[in-house]
Parts: structure tokens; C-alpha cells; sequence
């Protein structure tokens, strides 16, 4: 070994950290004009959605998030949800995604155990945060018009990249609760690298192309959904 290899960071020089952000940073690279959402009467472009995302992640940073912090989304399928998936961690934070048919006790306790400082919520399920404290809470109204509470939120973002605050693949990107039915509900910690090589299988398995237009059926919140094709 010379002294130039001895003072190599050998892991940094040769290893690139595996993370699902980088399938959205692609497709926004190489088809920026292309549908990549589709939501009632609303279309978002790969462009657009990289945007949106650059600025949840944005304004997350700007409203005081720090590296780890929890961030829990209570909604159905919608586009503030798929969002999170690449925002949240984006920022640096590891998103957790609440089963919305859960009671208000339940939903309660996976905030507090997981200790989830925000908390964006459809506005069909305020009442299962039951007076739940948290640092800030955003509602979703769902409409992608500029008053609605989550659309203000994202206005307070920028659109300029965001450099990465992946240090190791194995860190934590979410964290996916159990419904409980054994006693209280149990977070399944899913790590970058995880995601990333799930999404990456499906995508083969069930032979998506660039033409594909894939509906997603599946919930967003279970843990599964980071292996679908969206994340």
C-alpha cells in the first residue's frame, strides 16, 4: 500500500450508499415533462414532483427538522403521501406513515413512541390525533390549491437541490407500525438500502418500463409500499 491508497477512505472511495431518492432524482433528469402522477383532475410532471418534493423537504428543514427526527403523515392515498416518502427523507428524516383505520388511542401511541415531532393529516382524519401534542401539525385538504394548509406548507420550501444527508445505507428511511391485533402496535424499521433494492426487484419481477402506467392500490402506510414502483 502506498501512502496515497493508506489515506484513502476506502468505503467512500468505492461504494455508493443505495437510496430510493435517486429513482425520482433519474426520472426527473431524464423524463422532466412526463406524467408521473395522476390524482383526480390533477396531473404532476416528473419536474413537478421533484419540485414539490425539494420544497416538503425544504420547508421541513426551514420549520426546525433535524437529522432523524420522526415525521408522521396520516392519509389515504394521495399525493402529499408519496411526496413524504422522498421529502421526508430528503431532509434527513425518517417518515412515519400511520394505518388511518386505526383509533385514536393507537394512533396516539405510535406518535409518542416514535416520537414523531410532526405530523401532516388529511382532513378526514383530524380527530384521530385527539389533542395529540406535537411541535407543528399540518392539515391536508387534498385540493393542490394554494390555500390549502399543506400547499402553504410546501410554499414556504425552496425548489433548489438539496445536498445529501445520507451518510449509510443501512440508516433508517421509515418506520412502518403493525396494526396491534397481539397487543400494542410495533414499528417495523425499513432502512435506505432496503427500499431501494425492494422497489429495484419489483420493478424487474413485474417488468415495468418507461411506458408502464402502474396504479397504486396498495396503502401507502404499510411497509410494503416502499417496494412498489412509485417509491
Amino acid at each position: 500500500m502506498t501512502e496515497i491508497t493508506d489515506a484513502l477512505d476506502v468505503r467512500r472511495a468505492h461504494r455508493t450508499e443505495l437510496s430510493p431518492l435517486s429513482f425520482l432524482e433519474r426520472s426527473e433528469f431524464v423524463y422532466p415533462d412526463k406524467v408521473a402522477v395522476v390524482h383526480e383532475d390533477r396531473r404532476y410532471t416528473y419536474r413537478e414532483m421533484g419540485e414539490r418534493v425539494r420544497r416538503l423537504a425544504s420547508a421541513l428543514l426551514g420549520a426546525g427538522l433535524e437529522r432523524g427526527d420522526r415525521v408522521a403523515f396520516i392519509a389515504p392515498n394521495i399525493p402529499a403521501l408519496l411526496e413524504a416518502h422522498y421529502g421526508v427523507p430528503a431532509a434527513g428524516g425518517v417518515l412515519v406513515a400511520i394505518n388511518y383505520r386505526l383509533n385514536s388511542e393507537e394512533v396516539g401511541f405510535i406518535l409518542e413512541h416514535s416520537g414523531a415531532r410532526f405530523v401532516f393529516v388529511d382532513h378526514e382524519f383530524e380527530e384521530l390525533l385527539d389533542g395529540e401534542q406535537v411541535e407543528r401539525t399540518v392539515r391536508i385538504d387534498d385540493t393542490g390549491d394554494a390555500d390549502d394548509p399543506y400547499e402553504e406548507f410546501l410554499a414556504e420550501g425552496s425548489t433548489d437541490p438539496l445536498p445529501t444527508r445520507l451518510e449509510d445505507e443501512s440508516e433508517p428511511i421509515s418506520i412502518n407500525y403493525t396494526s396491534g391485533t397481539t397487543g400494542r402496535p410495533k414499528g417495523a424499521v425499513y432502512h435506505y438500502r432496503g427500499a431501494y433494492l425492494n422497489a429495484l426487484g419489483e420493478v424487474i419481477e413485474t417488468q415495468l418500463t418507461a411506458s408502464s402506467v402502474y396504479l397504486w392500490t396498495l396503502p401507502m402506510f404499510t411497509a410494503m409500499a416502499g417496494a412498489s414502483p412509485g417509491r
